[in-house]
């Protein structure tokens, strides 16, 4: 393992954890791109890896969140059942449909569609939301997002992210919540979400003809994932403290962007 590299990805990892964990998003959409970039060749061996690093982000952002009283668990245990379910379809897509420029293609459309809906949400201010609003917590709206998202389970299992893409938008706008509590909730739909794909990645591994064998590219897991859990433990820390509503959606504006624009250069 080239010392240098590994240098290289912990910087960049501690970095995204510190950044996403304010965010309500495990961090895979930059873990995935930086993964590929320095050393883990494949989709197959990036997106499990990610997965347990978002695991990492999601549960220190959760410590700190809990904290503040901004995790509201009950919704939290109505809402998983859905992601579970769409993290093993996800898991399925990437393995059995995607091919690696596919793969990337779609990573990338999925961040640009993203991307241009949070800036048109940004500019419109309308994620200062630092209330509660009740009168959206009806059981049809609860059900109905507790159905959607197994859209981001898919997006959990397919991309190797949390899944909070989907997941702060719904608990915001669906169901009324104020976004710091959106945040630290996703935060908690993520780990048992990210876990059951990476589980599903070595339950294919364990169904490879040639026998179950853990990669090598795997070891970069026990080394990182303190790093992880440390960067975003800061992080949310910090950003709890210190980061307004609408400072929050910028960086996660950018990020955004910066990741899609990478896997576009890739393809090209």
């Amino acid at each position: 393992m080239d010392v240098l590299i590994l240098v290289l990805q912990a910087v960049l990892i501690f970095a995204v954890a510190f950044i996403y964990s304010n965010l309500g998003l495990g961090g895979g959409l930059l873990f995935v791109p930086i993964l590929l970039s320095t050393g883990a060749a494949t989709r197959d061996l990036a997106v499990p890896i990610s997965l347990t690093f978002t695991i990492a982000t999601a549960a220190s952002s959760v410590l700190n969140h809990h904290r503040r009283g901004l995790v509201d668990f009950r919704l939290g245990r109505t809402l998983v059942a859905g992601a579970l379910l769409g993290a093993v379809i996800g898991t399925f897509f990437t393995l059995k449909v995607l091919n690696e420029r596919t793969f990337k293609a779609f990573f990338a459309g999925v961040l640009f569609l993203f991307g241009g809906y949070m800036v048109r949400d940004w500019l419109k201010n309308a994620r200062s939301v630092d209330e509660d609003d009740e009168s959206h917590m009806t059981r049809p709206r609860v059900w109905g997002t507790a159905a959607a998202t197994a859209g981001s389970g898919f997006l959990s299992g397919a991309m190797g992210i949390g899944g909070g893409l989907l997941n702060v938008p719904l608990l915001v706008y669906v169901l009324g919540r104020k976004t710091r509590k959106a945040i630290g909730t996703s935060s908690l739909l993520i780990i048992p979400t990210a876990a059951v794909g990476f589980v599903a990645y070595l339950a294919d591994l364990a169904l490879q003809p040639s026998g179950f064998a853990i990669p090598d590219a795997y070891l970069l897991i026990p080394i990182l994932m303190p790093v992880v859990f440390v960067g975003s433990y800061l992080g949310s820390r910090w950003g709890l403290a210190k980061l307004k509503t609408r400072s929050v959606a910028l960086i996660f504006v950018i990020v955004l962007f910066i990741a899609a624009a990478k896997l576009v250069y890739d393809l090209l």
